[in-house]
């Protein structure tokens, strides 16, 4: 007998130690057996679960395993391991709490699409969500989450949402461009000491008819001159803003014509090639 299958025999019958050792064994069929054996416990379950090298077939089988079917250790651990098969996956998804969830949607060893799916499950749930939950959820989740929770307009809220990692100054300004926008967010957005000193941000605040007076004066100064033009000729431009930034044109010596780039034509005669 080779030591080989020395190592698939005990591993069906094998117990505590010896069984502990086979259970991190590397070889594909010897953790296949280790999944049949009737002394594996939860927490050797586990340890195969969280494993990178654990085959997916072993993987289907712990999900379906009468024994462990209460474990919620095992459960989460399946769904991180990128080898699980992606209808275990998802079927085990609804029996994870709300922050685990949060967890996955952010960790990139996670599938693309089972991190879309579990987008999809939290955002249908954050209508119904109490505040504290909402704050709690949006310091640990992906992007996609994070604006949904912003969205609702809970000033609190929104100001833990402004302070997470995953958002950046491009989702700040697809949400102020949003109509539905709410005016809250806009409030939040233009009081914050981070994001309310991004330019593409104030450009975008300038242009929403919710932001504050207050703070569009205090904007249009710092932005260039040739995005003030743009700014004044522009139809969704509130009524209320254009006196301030033709003002503002005024006192830099600048009129409010939108300066076109002059362009040239080149003859025949003024080609060096010829």
């Amino acid at each position: 007998m080779t030591l080989l299958e020395h190592r698939l025999e005990r591993a069906l019958t094998a117990q505590d130690e010896e069984l502990w050792l086979l259970v991190r064994d590397t070889h594909p069929q010897v953790i296949l057996n280790v999944t049949l054996n009737k002394s594996l416990n939860e927490g050797m379950a586990i340890s195969l679960a969280k494993r990178r090298n654990t085959p997916a077939e072993a993987l289907g089988f712990l999900a379906g395993d009468v024994r462990f079917k209460d474990s919620y250790k095992l459960k989460l651990a399946l769904c991180r391991n990128p080898r699980t098969p992606q209808r275990v996956s998802f079927s085990l998804l609804k029996f994870l709490r709300i922050f685990d969830l949060g967890d996955l949607s952010r960790d990139q060893t996670v599938p693309v699409i089972m991190r879309q799916k579990i987008e999809l499950m939290i955002t249908e749930k954050i209508p119904s969500l109490p505040s504290g939950v909402s704050m709690a959820l949006a310091k640990r989740s992906s992007s996609s989450i994070v604006m949904g929770i912003m969205a609702r307009g809970d000033y609190k809220v929104v100001n833990v949402c402004l302070d997470s990692p995953v958002i950046t100054e491009t989702h700040l300004c697809e949400i102020i461009n949003r109509r539905d926008c709410k005016p809250t967010i806009i409030y939040a957005i233009s009081e914050h000491p981070k994001w309310s000193l991004r330019y593409a941000v104030k450009y975008s605040l300038i242009r929403n008819f919710r932001t504050p007076m207050l703070h569009v004066t205090r904007f249009i100064p710092e932005m260039k001159t040739n995005d003030l033009r743009e700014l004044y000729d522009s139809e969704t431009l509130p009524r209320s803003t254009r006196p301030f930034i033709y003002s503002e044109l005024r006192e830099r010596g600048e009129t409010a014509e939108v300066m076109e780039e002059e362009s040239y034509e080149i003859s025949e005669d003024d080609d060096p090639d010829n």
